[in-house]
Parts: C-alpha cells; sequence; structure tokens
C-alpha cells in the first residue's frame, strides 16, 4: 500500500543542512522513499512549509542551502506543492488563537488543517506536538 506524507519544515531544514544534528537520519530516510523500500509516494509541500523552511535555512545555515532546497523542489517531481485553500488557513489560524496551551508555531497549525483537508495521516518530522493533532509522524523517534 502507497501512502502520501507531508514533509515538515524541520524534517526539510535537516535534509538540506548537513550540519543539522537529523540531517544523516533525514537523508536516510528520503534515500529509502527513493529506493521504495519505505510507502511513501506522493511527498506533499504547501507554500506555509517552504517559507519556514527555505527562512530557517537562510537564517540558521545559509542563503547556499536555502537555494538549493527551492530548486529542488521546484525541478523535482518527487515533491508535489499543494496550495492552502483560504478556508483551511483560516481555521488553521483560528486553532493557533485557541490552543494556547500547546507549544507549535501558526504553520504547524495550518499543516495540521491542510493535512485534515487533504486527507493524509502521515507527516515526517521531528516536532513531537503534532500527535496533539492526531497525525502520525515519521521517522519515530523516542522521547
Amino acid at each position: 500500500m502507497h501512502h502520501q506524507a507531508v514533509l515538515g519544515p524541520k524534517f526539510l531544514y535537516a535534509l538540506f543542512n548537513p550540519r543539522d544534528e537529523m540531517h544523516a537520519v533525514s537523508r536516510a530516510f528520503m534515500t529509502f522513499i527513493r529506493d521504495g523500500e519505505l510507502p511513501y509516494r506522493r511527498l506533499i509541500l504547501n507554500d506555509h512549509i517552504v517559507d519556514e523552511a527555505a527562512t530557517r535555512l537562510k537564517k540558521q545555515a545559509s542563503i547556499r542551502h536555502a537555494v538549493t532546497f527551492l530548486e529542488t523542489i521546484e525541478e523535482s517531481t518527487l515533491y508535489q506543492l499543494e496550495p492552502v485553500p483560504g478556508d483551511v488557513f483560516e481555521a488553521g489560524t483560528g486553532r493557533f488563537r485557541e490552543w494556547t496551551d500547546l507549544d507549535a508555531s501558526c504553520t504547524d497549525f495550518v499543516v495540521a488543517s491542510h493535512m485534515a483537508d487533504l486527507d493524509i495521516e502521515y507527516l515526517l518530522t521531528y516536532d513531537q506536538h503534532y500527535e496533539a493533532f492526531d497525525i502520525t509522524t515519521v521517522p519515530y523517534l523516542s522521547q
């Protein structure tokens, strides 16, 4: 069975930043996907994810890493950019305003709402708080 998965900003940051402590894990995970050893065949991004990952790469790694990231997602058929509809954005930002006790970014809330709208269960991320949204996060990391 093949699945869709959303790629989270922290996963992408680690994938495109060789100095990140999770870089090797992210690279290995993507190698397994490309080689067909994992069931994810459609890797979804949205503009909020791209913005957060590119900005973090530019500010915390280098502009070179940010540009490589942007060029890769533009040229590769592996990544699919899905726009966030206005009502889904509003649902995400509404939840962000209401859930004040969850340490998650506005982007995280929009991603969770977008995943629900697209009926996607899997998110590649290192953020543990996505479990509060009833999302299956991979790669699994024990706390």
